[in-house]
């Protein structure tokens, strides 16, 4: 993503915010996106500082610099670069130790060629290689390993959406609005509502939805991770036909202000597959759970909970001998407050094949670990359910089924 420095917007009447986005058609733009494209692309093996040094020439004949330095951003972000792990730090640590050494012992009558053979003895390699390596842990000096390299169009699109991703990292909680959505599209964006760890008060909205993601009223730091999560899901809104976006902006030391998107602006999704991106670590998980009775299904349907309320649930669980399922509904550390929404929901009207699983960090308040304790719904996990832990819960349900 784009660091702040980077981003690029405009206040329209001081209280409303847009972003500046660019003509990905534009001539200008695409030679830059190219040029940049084709440093990296022969630059395996060469240092970073090295590289880096070519891109500011490249970005100082942009016509729009700012936006060439963000251009070249995302593309180092699909970079790998060599780790040299401790070995520079170790190599530092033989050599000024042996230097000090040397110094001491050294008479007045020595040259400098003395003190450079008495310092190459006691040295692990050779006194050029060491002088060559000294430093290989400072970011200049790491090569580059490989690169995902995007074409010129894709590389201007992703700018874009990055952009607006950038503004929504200040942003405390997100308002979607789609008329009318087809089901695959609401589908799929719903899959990365649940797999960015969000949680959504969904309603209808006329033939439409209506989504609230809420962010955590507490301390910074989880401010800082929900404001990634809010960023990271709004890389799939635009696989929706129409769309609007609304979020109250907190940058620092700037007032706030309320940045608006929606289906019109040059946005493009992520990820265009038919099940949108799912992440490894949670790919992994859901791999582990089912048995010869119950299979996963990652994609189960809303379900109403409460009088007038929607969930979204990460993933449900489906009985062979019935085809019923049980559905389960994720709540990380930043979600106490929908937490406390959703049990107050069941306590009013409850749903006997639905499971709660709250996340061990939220248990760690007594008032609500009592609460959670009374629940028979509910479990805890610690950063993904295990099958163990579900399955206990899930035979009384099957009796019911």
């Amino acid at each position: 993503m784009l660091t702040r420095d980077l981003l690029v917007y405009r206040r329209v009447k001081g209280v409303r915010l847009r972003p500046t986005f660019i003509d990905p058609d534009d001539d200008d733009h695409i030679a830059t996106a190219g040029a940049l494209i084709e440093l990296l692309t022969h630059g395996a093996g060469e240092p970073r500082g090295a590289i880096d040094e070519a891109a500011d020439a490249i970005c100082g004949e942009a016509r729009k610099v700012k936006v060439a330095r963000g251009l070249y951003k995302l593309l180092t972000d699909r970079c790998e670069w060599d780790d040299p792990g401790d070995t520079a730090m170790a190599l530092r640590a033989a050599a000024f130790a042996r230097s000090a050494a040397v110094l001491r012992d050294l008479s007045e009558e020595s040259s400098l060629s003395d003190y450079l053979a008495a310092v190459a003895a006691g040295l692990p390699r050779p006194l050029a290689d060491v002088r060559a390596h000294l430093y290989d842990d400072l970011a200049e000096h790491r090569r580059l390993l490989s690169a995902k390299l995007p074409t010129p169009a894709a590389l201007l699109a992703r700018y874009n959406l990055a952009l607006a991703q950038g503004l929504v990292l200040y942003a405390g909680s997100l308002d979607l609005r789609a008329p009318s959505p087809g089901p695959l599209e609401l589908r799929k964006l719903l899959r990365w509502l649940r797999f960015s760890r969000l949680v959504a008060d969904v309603r209808r909205d006329g033939d439409g939805w209506h989504l609230r993601i809420e962010g955590p009223a507490a301390q910074l730091d989880m401010q800082k991770k929900y404001g990634l999560q809010l960023a990271t899901f709004l890389g799939a809104v635009p696989v929706l036909g129409k769309f609007t976006v609304e979020a109250d902006i907190d940058l620092p030391r700037q007032p706030r202000a309320r940045l608006y998107l929606d289906h019109k602006d040059p946005l493009k999704a992520l990820d265009d597959g038919p099940l949108g991106h799912i992440p490894p670590e949670i790919e992994l998980g859901m791999a582990s759970l089912g048995d010869a009775r119950w299979t996963l299904d990652p994609m189960p349907e809303l379900r109403h909970v409460g009088a007038a309320g929607m969930c979204v649930p990460d993933f449900a669980l489906r009985d062979a001998a019935t085809g019923k399922s049980v559905a389960v509904e994720l709540f990380h550390r930043w979600h106490r407050h929908a937490l406390l929404r959703r049990l107050d929901e069941l306590a009013a009207r409850p749903d006997p094949h639905f499971l709660v699983g709250v996340d061990l960090s939220l248990a760690k308040d007594e008032a609500l670990a009592a609460r959670l304790a009374a629940a028979p719904q509910v479990f805890t996990f610690n950063k993904f359910p295990t099958w163990k832990r579900l399955q206990p819960l899930l035979e009384p349900i099957g009796s019911l089924l």
